[in-house]
């Protein structure tokens, strides 16, 4: 079994910062396989075990894929099959939709689709998270690990605007299931319609038209972890989806399978636990 540890960043980072979380297994040796399928997030992955394989058809572009450390950006397509033998122990730093660019100034379009080891983007200075990171098994030293890091970047930051049109906009596709047409988000924006879907794409990654379709994806994924007991209909209507098919259309273009398929592939003996972990006060 693998378990999950889910923990908040600093709050002076929160506005760019999902959540930090440790995944480890409970045995020193455990397998699996599964499919590498879309994500709506950007996050950087420092591998504390082993490292999983990567299918040879994965059609993630990576470079030095030796490295342990990887920024993972924003996945809009299916990438292939990971699998894993050995000890499961990795470290995440997810990013909010647009955190990623504001915290660092990069134009987060330029990692879609790809990974790339966090000495290309970070240099030298990335090397030392990661020996930090695996000298120490409690969650609660690696955030204040991982503050850090991302307070050095913050604190170069002249000034950082945390209530612009994109990332009021970006903030609210993850509390609306509703989605407007994105000519209304522009309006409400301040922004022409293509300044918007220009500027959304550079600071999140995608178009947002997509960005909707990948959050609601992996939301029904995860909701389905959540409530294993509902049937796949029941989720879609759920989860906002027009009909089924709409539904079914998603997975097989993001996960390159139907949602029953995934299911069999994925969660059929899936036992994973999941802890939030109260943050010590800082």
């Amino acid at each position: 079994m693998v378990t999950h540890h889910f923990i908040l960043p600093h709050k002076s980072l929160s506005p760019f910062v999902n959540r930090y979380y440790l995944s480890k297994s409970d045995t020193i040796n455990i397998s699996f396989t599964s499919d590498w399928y879309a994500s709506n997030e950007t996050s950087l992955v420092y591998y504390l075990g082993d490292k999983p394989g990567l299918d040879k058809n994965l059609e993630v572009e990576s470079y030095r894929t030796g490295s342990r450390d990887w920024l993972v950006g924003i996945l809009s397509k299916y990438s292939g099959i990971v699998t894993f033998h050995g000890h499961y122990n990795i470290f995440a730093i997810q990013f909010r939709a647009n955190g990623f660019s504001k915290l660092f100034g990069l134009p987060v379009s330029e990692f879609t689709n790809r990974i790339f080891p966090t000495i290309d983007v970070f240099g030298k200075n990335a090397g030392n998270l990661y020996e930090q990171l695996v000298n120490t098994t409690d969650i609660q030293q690696m955030a204040v690990f991982a503050d850090k890091f991302l307070l050095r970047y913050l604190n170069k930051q002249r000034a950082i605007e945390i209530n612009d049109g994109i990332t009021r906009i970006s903030n609210e596709f993850f509390v609306n299931k509703e989605v407007l047409d994105i000519s209304e988000y522009a309006y409400h924006a301040n922004m022409s319609l293509r300044n918007f879907e220009r500027r959304f794409s550079e600071q999140v990654g995608v178009a947002p038209k997509l960005f909707c379709r990948l959050l609601r994806f992996n939301n029904t994924i995860n909701y389905k972890i959540s409530h294993p007991e509902l049937k796949w209909t029941s989720i879609a209507h759920e989860m906002g989806y027009y009909d089924q098919v709409h539904m079914i259309n998603d997975f097989k273009h993001f996960a390159n399978c139907t949602p029953l398929v995934f299911s069999q592939n994925n969660l059929s003996s899936f036992k994973d636990k999941f802890v939030s972990v109260k943050r010590a006060l800082f």
